[in-house]
């Protein structure tokens, strides 16, 4: 999970400053927020690794956004996994094991068993073997984590960010200059 969050204080000293802007801002900031979410959410799905894509279609940025704190202070915004249920299983808890990586495990073998037949394709008569072998590899190694949502940050989601809610008062200021002029 992403979890951003934005110091909105000067541009609620702008809204102090200028009561009558205040809805344009507030409007700015949502947007501003909105388009962070989606961007991030696109940056983590691209980095996320696909056998059916359940995950990479899991990648949400919920509607809307929180106020931290004191109002006015800080907005937090959430990109994640959806909490929903696939088939017996979460997309949430299992983009902690891409993301992190585990320990060594003995998994099951019919997941297993999906992504050899989808990704190595053996011959049918070893498809079994094959899986048995992935098996041990992960009960004697765990798997390594993907890191997309730290990768994702990592790799220009923070920058865009943070350039985002830097057209805010930007806009806000034309748009207010637009609604009067």
């Amino acid at each position: 999970m992403i979890r951003f969050k934005i110091d909105v204080t000067e541009i609620e000293e702008l809204a102090k400053a200028a009561p009558k802007m205040a809805p344009i801002i507030d409007e700015e900031l949502e947007a501003a927020m909105n388009e962070s979410g989606m961007l991030l959410t696109t940056m983590v799905a691209a980095r996320t690794p696909v056998n059916f894509g359940i995950l990479r279609s899991s990648i949400q940025f919920p509607t809307g956004f929180e106020v931290r704190g004191m109002p006015g202070k800080s907005l937090e915004g959430k990109v994640k996994a959806a909490a929903t249920f696939v088939a017996g299983s979460s997309p949430h808890d299992y983009a902690n094991y891409v993301e992190f990586g585990t320990r060594p495990h003995w998994p099951p073998a019919g997941p297993i068993e999906l992504w050899v037949i989808r990704k190595l394709q053996p011959p049918a008569n070893e498809v079994y073997a094959v899986v048995r072998g992935v098996q041990r590899a992960i009960a004697a190694r765990g798997t390594e984590g993907v890191h997309m949502f730290r990768r994702a940050w990592q790799e220009g989601g923070k920058e865009q960010v943070e350039r985002i809610f830097s057209q805010v008062p930007v806009k806000a200021i034309k748009r207010w200059e637009g609604a009067i002029g």
